[in-house]
């Protein structure tokens, strides 16, 4: 591919954590300047914990959790089109990376659902570039295929906006059961008795009057924020969905 393309990829061997974070951090002005949306490819030691250095399996650490801010800002350098490749034993655990907003991660994460030996790993990474190659490439199909030269493991995808929305509406079926709301209206009673000067009717007044959601439009901006769209209104025909018709969903399912 190199022969191909000239300089079609750029690579930087890190041997700390810190070096990780400041290629990506490069990476994001590159593509900010630019105007590319790179793939990000990470080849390194993994596990349900984080990263190490390839060379060494007991190296620094990074942490998933601290990859959240770094692939934002590459994210947003690319309008939302990130793709994120972990070549790492257990490399899907880097979900654990996109998981908080505000500013969604990526627009996919790929890697390895198991533990396998590196000339799986060879292969499988092979053919998943050399069908990035194809006419009009599909992420899905090109995972498949790539699976299916490794033995031990599955290249799996996860489309950021899935994992969203699979939160989102976690987090509203929470909100409206009666446990849940009581737990958190009783938090709510807890931290306004010791950071205001409320008298304990005012608080309860104030309680009464929230929602039992939170605001349907409250929501959508939060969506729309996540996946960029106040950026790219483009992105608005790709993760575009409307909250205020899903709330008012799960709510008339729970009248039922």
């Amino acid at each position: 591919m190199e022969q191909q393309r000239p300089r079609w990829s750029i690579y930087n061997q890190c041997t700390s954590k810190n070096e990780v974070i400041r290629s990506i951090e490069r990476a994001a002005n590159y593509a900010h300047q630019s105007g590319m949306v790179p793939i990000l490819h990470i080849d390194a030691h993994g596990g349900t914990s984080g990263l190490a250095p390839s060379r060494d399996a007991s190296g620094e650490l990074l942490a998933w959790a601290e990859l959240t801010i770094p692939l934002q800002q590459l994210n947003v350098a690319t309008n939302c089109n990130l793709i994120v490749v972990v070549a790492a034993c257990l490399g899907f655990a880097a979900i654990q990376a996109l998981t908080k907003g505000p500013r969604a991660p990526a627009a996919a994460l790929v890697g390895p659902d198991a533990t396998l030996n590196e000339s799986d790993l060879l292969l499988g990474t092979k053919e998943f570039y050399r069908r990035f190659k194809d006419e009009n490439p599909r992420l899905t199909f090109i995972a498949e295929s790539a699976s299916r030269e490794m033995r031990t493991a599955d290249f799996e995808i996860e489309p950021f906006a899935t994992l969203a929305y699979e939160t989102f509406v976690e987090q509203l079926v929470r909100d409206i059961r009666p446990a849940e709301r009581r737990a958190r209206l009783e938090r709510l009673r807890q931290r306004m008795h010791q950071e205001t000067s409320f008298s304990a009717e005012e608080i309860e007044r104030r309680l009464a009057e929230l929602p039992e959601l939170l605001p349907s439009d409250q929501l959508q901006q939060i969506w729309d924020y996540m996946f960029m769209i106040d950026l790219e209104p483009k992105n608005e025909e790709r993760f575009g969905l409307n909250w205020k018709e899903i709330a008012g969903r799960i709510l008339a399912a729970q009248l039922v």
